[in-house]
C-alpha cells in the first residue's frame, strides 16, 4: 500500500525566491542559543550571495562541500546557499563524528569545508589536505575578520543565482546513524530531497502558519526532513535549538508559539521521568508532538497524553528511505507507525519475496521517488540503492485500514534454540512496569540456547526494583521462552545522538556485569 503519490517538484532557488516577495519579513529561523533571528528576505539575499561567492571561488555545480558547525542560523545559510549554487552539501555533526570526520572528508572530498568559529577547539586539527577551510562566526556579527564567510559575502555579486537544480541534480551527502558500523554516506536527489519533505507535509498538514520545533543535529537527515525542509516548502517557521533541554522545554514551546514539536522516544521517557506541571490548556499553539527514529511503547506513549494532554503523532523513516510511514493527526492509530507517505510504497515480504496479507508479520520493502539513490563511498564509488525495493531491515505487520505496525527489526531479532524472539516485545514488556523510565533488550551468547535475552532498565527518580520483581513482571505478561534470562539495572539505557539503542554499549555493560558475577 502506499500514498496517492506527487510528482510536484520546485528547485530551492525558486522556493526561496517565492517567499522572499510573498513573506519577506517572516521569520524564517528562530535560534534560542544564539538569541537570533532571520526573516526569508534576508536568508534569501544571504543565500544568493553564497551561491555567487562559491561561483567565484571555483566551486561548481557538482562539486562538494562539507559543513562542520552546531546548530544555528549561519550553517543553514550555506546549507540552504550551496544547494541554490546545485553544489552538493555534506553536513557532519563534529561532536558525534570525531573519531569519523577524517575519513568522511577523505570520501567526500569537497571542493571547500565551512566550519562554524563557534565549535569547540579547531576541527581543522580532526583532518588534513582537501580544499580550503573557511571560517564563518555570526552572520550579522558587526565587525567580522577579514576571513571571515560573511564579511566576504559583503563582497559578493547579488546577482540572480544562474543555477537551478534539476531533479535528478545530486543535493545532498548524509550519514546514516548507525550504532555499530563506521556510518556510511547516502546521497540523494534534489527530487528525493523535496518528495521527502513533502511527504510529511503532506501527512502533518504543516503549512505557513506553522512553527516547528527542533533540537536535533542539522545534519542527520530526520530534522532535515521534518522541519528544515518543510519551513522551507512551505513558509513556516523553524525554532532550531542546539540541543534538547528538559528545562527549557516548554519554554520554548510557550515562548515561541510552537505548533509541532518535535519529538522522540528519549526525550519523552525523559519528560515523563521527571514531570513538569505543565499541561496542554498552558500551550494553546501547541498542535501535537511528533515521535519518531525510534519505537515509542503504546505505554508510554498513553502515559505521556495523559501526563500532559499533548497528543503524540507517530511516524516512521531512515536516511536512504525519509519517512516511510506517518499517522494522521486526526486520525492517529496507537502503537501504529501510521500509513504509507505520500511519495513512497510499502510492500510486507516473507522470506521467500511474497507479499504478505493483512495481519501478517513481514519485512518492510519500499520504493518511491524520495528514496536515496546510492551509498557514497568516494567521487568514484557509488553503491546503488534498490530503487525497486530496498529491504529496510524492519519486520510489520499491516491492518485492513493500511495501518503499519513495527514488530521489531530482522538484525535484532534473538534466536533462542531455534526459536526466534523479537528485541522490541521484550523492550515494550519492561516499559509496562511502572518504575521504568527506559528499557532496551539484548541477545548475549548462551551456552545451551546459543543465545538469550537480557533485558536493561533506567528506573525512574527515586525508585528501586531488584531484578527478581522485573523478570516477575515479565513472566506474567511473556510466553515463558521469551522470558530474559536476567534484568540490569542501569542509570540510562545508552542511545546514540539519534536515540537510537546503542547496542554496543549495552553489549560493554554486559560483559562488565559478568565479569563482576
Amino acid at each position: 500500500m502506499s500514498g496517492q503519490g506527487s510528482n510536484a517538484y520546485t528547485d530551492v532557488n525558486t522556493l526561496l525566491e517565492q517567499h522572499a516577495r510573498r513573506r519577506p519579513d517572516k521569520i524564517v529561523v528562530e535560534s534560542p542559543d544564539q538569541d537570533a533571528r532571520i526573516t526569508f528576505g534576508e536568508l534569501e539575499a544571504l543565500t544568493r550571495r553564497l551561491a555567487n561567492f562559491l561561483a567565484g571561488e571555483g566551486v561548481r555545480e557538482g562539486d562538494r562541500i562539507s559543513l562542520l558547525a552546531d546548530n544555528g542560523i549561519e550553517p543553514l545559510i550555506v546549507f540552504w546557499g550551496a544547494l541554490r549554487a546545485g553544489v552538493i552539501v555534506n553536513p557532519i555533526n563534529v561532536e558525534i563524528r570525531e573519531k569519523h570526520v577524517s575519513q568522511i572528508l577523505h570520501d567526500v572530498a569537497p571542493k571547500a569545508v565551512f566550519w562554524s568559529r563557534e565549535l569547540p577547539g579547531d576541527p581543522r586539527a580532526l583532518a588534513t589536505g582537501g580544499g580550503p577551510w573557511i571560517p564563518f562566526g555570526r552572520w550579522n556579527a558587526p565587525s567580522p575578520g577579514a576571513d571571515d564567510l560573511f564579511a566576504r559575502l559583503r563582497e559578493a555579486s547579488t546577482e540572480p543565482v544562474a543555477a537551478r537544480p534539476a531533479r535528478n541534480d545530486w543535493s545532498l551527502i548524509d550519514y546514516t546513524s548507525g550504532t555499530t558500523d563506521t556510518p556510511k554516506g547516502a546521497i540523494w536527489t534534489h527530487e528525493a530531497y523535496y518528495a521527502m519533505c513533502e511527504s510529511p507535509v503532506d501527512r502533518l498538514e504543516i503549512g505557513p502558519d506553522d512553527t516547528i520545533l527542533d533540537y536535533r543535529h542539522f545534519s542527520w537527515s530526520s530534522p532535515q526532513i521534518l522541519s528544515i525542509g518543510p519551513a522551507l516548502l512551505t513558509g513556516a517557521t523553524l525554532v532550531l535549538a542546539r540541543k534538547f533541554s528538559q528545562a527549557r522545554f516548554f519554554d520554548w514551546l510557550r515562548d515561541y508559539r510552537v505548533t509541532v514539536a518535535v519529538g522522540i522516544p528519549t526525550v519523552i521517557n525523559m519528560l515523563l521521568a521527571r514531570p513538569t506541571a505543565v499541561s496542554r490548556a498552558d500551550l494553546p499553539a501547541l498542535r501535537f508532538m511528533t515521535s519518531s527514529t525510534a519505537p515509542l511503547s503504546v505505554d508510554k506513549h498513553l502515559e505521556f497524553e495523559k501526563t500532559y494532554g499533548i497528543p503524540i503523532v507517530q511516524l516512521a523513516g531512515g536516511t536512504e528511505t525519509g519517512f516511510m510511514c506517518g499517522n494522521h493527526p486526526r486520525a492517529r492509530k496507537h502503537g501504529s507507525i501510521g500509513q504509507p507517505t505520500l511519495n513512497l510504497r510499502l510492500r510486507l515480504l516473507d522470506d521467500a519475496g511474497r507479499e504478505v496479507p493483512p495481519g501478517e508479520e513481514g519485512e518492510m520493502v519500499v520504493s518511491g521517488r524520495q528514496l536515496a539513490s546510492a551509498y557514497w563511498q568516494g567521487p568514484d564509488t557509488l553503491v546503488p540503492i534498490p530503487q525497486d525495493g530496498f529491504r529496510n531491515g524492519d519486520l510489520a505487520r499491516q491492518d485492513a485500514e493500511g495501518y503499519v505496525y513495527i514488530t521489531g527489526r530482522k538484525k535484532d531479532i534473538i534466536i533462542k534454540g531455534g526459536v526466534n524472539i523479537a528485541s522490541l516485545e521484550i523492550t515494550n514488556c519492561l516499559l509496562e512496569h511502572a518504575d521504568v523510565a527506559d528499557a532496551g533488550t539484548l541477545g548475549v551468547k548462551d551456552e545451551i540456547y546459543g543465545e538469550v535475552p537480557v533485558g536493561f532498565v533506567a528506573l525512574r527518580p527515586g525508585r528501586s526494583v531488584p531484578e527478581a520483581a522485573l523478570l516477575e513482571h515479565c513472566r506474567g505478561r511473556l510466553v515463558a521462552f521469551k522470558v530474559p534470562a536476567a534484568v540490569v539495572v542501569v542509570d540510562a539505557v545508552p542511545k546514540n545522538a539519534n536515540g537510537k539503542l546503542d547496542r554496543d554499549a549495552l553489549a560493554a555493560v554486559w560483559q562488565r556485569q559478568q565479569r563482576g558475577a
